[in-house]
C-alpha cells in the first residue's frame, strides 16, 4: 500500500522522538531540552523511501544507454552577482538520474548545474551511482577546470544487486577520475530506518569499502552512512556522523528554526560524538548532511512549520552565515527542485526544497553573503563548532 506523505512524516517524527529519547537518557541531564520532546527533524529517509522505490533493483533493469560525457556548450563560468560561495556544502541530484525514469541525465545539464554550484558552495553531496551521475559530475569538473569536494553515495536497499551495481560503478568511476576530489563515501542513506538493512549489514559494507580503499592507498578518505536509527551502534564504525537535520519536520516555525537546529545538533549529534571520541582518543566530526526548508505547498505544514518562500528566506538568513561563523559543517538541501517525486509518487513537500527550480531558475530569494574559500584537492578538513554547553 502506498503511504501518504503525512503518514510517512508522522512515522519519521515518531522514530526520531524515540531515538532522541534514548539518547537523552544516556547523554543529557533530565530537563535540559524538554522543549524538544516532539522532535522530528530528519527527512532524508522520507526522501529516499521514495527514491528507493525508483531504484529498486528487483524491478526490470533499465535498457537505456549510459549517458554520454560529450559536451557541446561553453566552459566559461559567467559569474552572477546574486551568488556567493556561502554554503559549506550542498546536496545535489542531477535531473534525470533515476534509473526507472530512463536515465535522461545529460552532460550538458550537469555542467550547467556545476557552473552555478561552483559559485554557491565548495562541496557537493550526491545520492547514488546510477545513471553515470558521478561520471558526469567528475567529468564536468574536469571540463570546467574547477575543483569541488564531492561525497559519493552507494545506495543501499533490500536487494543486494542494487548495492553491488553501485559498488562496481564506484570503482569504475574512481579508476577513471581518481580519488583526489572525493571528500567521503557514504554507504546508504537511512536504510535501517526503511527496514532495508541492519546495523551488521551496513557495518559489513562500510568495512568492505574501507578495506578496499586501503588496498588502493586511500586510507584517508572517510567512510560512513546516514541514519537516524541505532546511531550509537553505528558510530564506532564510522569516520564521521552524518545526520539529516530538518527543523521543518520538527514542527518549528521558521523564526525559531535556527535555534532549534543548534540545540538538536548538539544534543543528538555533537555531544555523543565528542564523548565517543574522548573515550577512544580519536577525532571524529559530526556533520549535518541535509538541512533546508520547502517552498511549496502552502497547505503542507507540520505544526508551526509552513512551506513557503518567506519561510525559506527567514531560515536561510538565520542559519547559513551563523553556521559558517560557528564552524558547523552542513550540506544545504538542496540545489534544485525535484518535481519527479510529485509525478511518480504524488509527493509534494519533498519536491520543492530547491533554491532553484528544476530549470535552474533562482527562486524569489536573496542568497546569503558570507563567502567561503574555494575548495582545493586533498582538503578533508571538517570544522566542529564549540559545544553549546559543557554541563552534562
Amino acid at each position: 500500500m502506498e503511504q501518504t506523505e503525512d503518514t510517512i512524516a508522522a512515522e519519521k517524527n515518531q522514530t526520531v522522538k524515540s531515538n532522541f529519547g534514548r539518547k537523552r537518557k544516556a547523554w543529557v541531564i533530565v530537563g535540559v531540552v524538554c522543549g524538544l520532546l516532539f522532535v522530528g527533524g530528519l527527512v532524508g529517509g522520507l526522501i529516499y523511501y521514495y527514491t528507493s522505490q525508483a531504484n529498486k533493483s528487483n524491478s526490470p533493469p533499465s535498457t537505456a544507454d549510459p549517458p554520454s560525457t560529450d559536451y557541446s556548450g561553453n566552459t566559461t563560468i559567467m559569474l552572477d552577482p546574486r551568488y556567493t560561495r556561502s554554503f559549506w556544502g550542498m546536496d545535489y541530484t542531477p535531473r534525470g538520474s533515476q534509473m526507472d525514469l530512463g536515465c535522461t541525465v545529460t552532460q550538458d545539464d550537469v555542467i550547467e548545474d556545476l557552473k552555478i554550484l561552483y559559485q554557491l558552495t565548495p562541496r557537493i553531496r550526491l545520492y547514488g551511482m546510477d545513471c553515470a551521475q558521478a561520471d558526469l559530475v567528475l567529468n564536468g569538473l574536469n571540463r570546467l577546470g574547477i575543483d569541488m569536494g564531492v561525497v559519493l553515495t552507494l545506495w543501499v536497499d533490500d536487494n543486494q544487486t542494487t548495492y553491488q551495481r553501485q559498488y562496481d560503478t564506484f570503482w569504475k568511476v574512481t579508476d577513471t577520475y581518481g580519488f583526489d576530489r572525493l571528500t567521503g563515501v557514504s554507504i546508504g542513506n537511512e536504510a535501517i530506518f526503511r527496514k532495508q538493512a541492519t546495523v551488521d549489514n551496513l557495518v559489513s559494507k562500510m568495512d568492505q569499502m574501507r578495506s578496499a580503499l586501503a588496498d588502493k592507498g586511500q586510507t584517508h578518505i572517510p567512510v560512513y552512512t546516514t541514519e537516524i536509527n541505532d546511531l550509537d551502534k553505528l558510530l564506532p564504525h564510522e569516520d564521521a556522523l552524518m545526520d539529516n537535520v530538518h527543523p521543518f519536520f520538527g514542527g518549528t516555525t521558521a523564526e525559531t528554526a535556527a535555534n532549534w537546529t543548534w540545540k538538536y545538533y548538539y544534543e543528538v549529534d555533537q555531544y555523543p560524538t565528542i564523548q565517543y571520541a574522548k573515550t577512544n582518543n580519536i577525532q571524529i566530526p559530526a556533520v549535518i548532511s541535509e538541512i533546508g526548508w520547502p517552498s511549496f505547498p502552502p497547505n503542507g505544514s507540520v505544526q508551526g512549520a509552513i512551506p513557503g518562500i518567506p519561510q525559506l528566506q527567514r531560515f536561510m538568513d538565520d542559519y547559513v552565515c551563523e553556521a559558517n561563523r560557528r564552524g558547523l559543517p552542513y550540506y544545504w538541501f538542496e540545489f534544485k527542485d525535484e518535481p519527479w517525486k510529485q509525478w511518480m509518487f504524488n509527493e509534494t513537500r519533498e519536491s520543492y526544497w530547491g533554491l532553484f527550480d528544476e530549470n535552474r531558475q533562482l527562486k524569489n530569494v536573496s542568497l546569503p553573503n558570507c563567502p567561503m574559500d574555494v575548495w582545493t584537492k586533498g582538503d578533508l578538513a571538517v570544522p566542529q563548532p564549540l559545544p553549546l554547553t559543557t554541563t552534562h
